[in-house]
């Protein structure tokens, strides 16, 4: 049965990429509610990052075995996918690869423990 909604960190964007671009990469995985690319709130350029909603943590659990390490955006290195610190759900699969996440790189918050599913 499908967990509630699930929010994803997303780094290593294009940086030219729209919330459309990303929203279209995303949707292959699942029903995706919402995207924010993140922006300078001065210059208003993209910052290389973006939120990703799903409705369920199977989505996102799709998305990030499929694109986590793997998919290149036209940068150099392939986006980081990865359940945000602030979703309001998530898998056990997703806190154990969210804790790996935040090893690696310490500026990557692990998701609380209280909203596991």
């Amino acid at each position: 049965m499908p967990q509630g909604l699930a929010k994803l960190f997303i780094g290593q964007l294009n940086f030219n990429a729209s919330e459309e671009d990303v929203r279209q990469l995303f949707e292959f995985y699942g029903d995706v509610l919402h995207v924010n690319v993140l922006r300078d709130r001065h210059t208003g350029k993209s910052t290389g990052s973006a939120f990703v909603t799903f409705s369920c943590t199977e989505e996102a659990d799709a998305a990030i075995l499929a694109l986590h390490g793997v998919y290149n955006m036209d940068r150099d290195k392939p986006l980081q996918v990865s359940y945000c610190e602030k979703t309001p759900t998530i898998s056990r699969f997703g806190f154990r690869h969210a804790t790996a996440v935040a090893q690696q790189n310490s500026a990557n918050p692990t998701p609380k423990l209280g909203q596991a599913a």
